[in-house]
């Protein structure tokens, strides 16, 4: 397996594990995750898969978009928190006045 492909297996690992972890509302875990990745995303080089077969480029597309599914996926589950999260800050701003 070419190094492109390798790096994007593990993006791949990590969005599935961030999902996992926004699923079971570990937000440190998340978060910890999602630095990882976007580490890794960021020493990717642009042109990754020029070195590919057009077999391997197709399997690059697969792997970025289950990477993208992975996103679709933790959205909701991080919003609905951040919304938890805006309604305590609401409750403690009212008791302090």
């Amino acid at each position: 397996m070419s190094s492109s492909l390798a790096a994007l297996e593990q993006l791949l690992a990590l969005s599935e594990e961030m999902v996992g972890a926004a699923g079971r509302q570990e937000w440190e875990t998340l978060a910890s995750r999602e630095a990882e990745r976007r580490a890794l995303a960021d020493s990717l080089p642009e042109t990754l898969t020029s070195d590919l077969s057009a077999a391997g480029q197709m399997r690059a597309r697969a792997l970025i978009e289950g990477c993208l599914r992975c996103d679709e996926r933790i959205r909701p589950l991080v919003s609905t928190r951040l919304n938890e999260l805006r309604v305590l800050l609401r409750h403690d701003q009212r008791r302090d006045a």
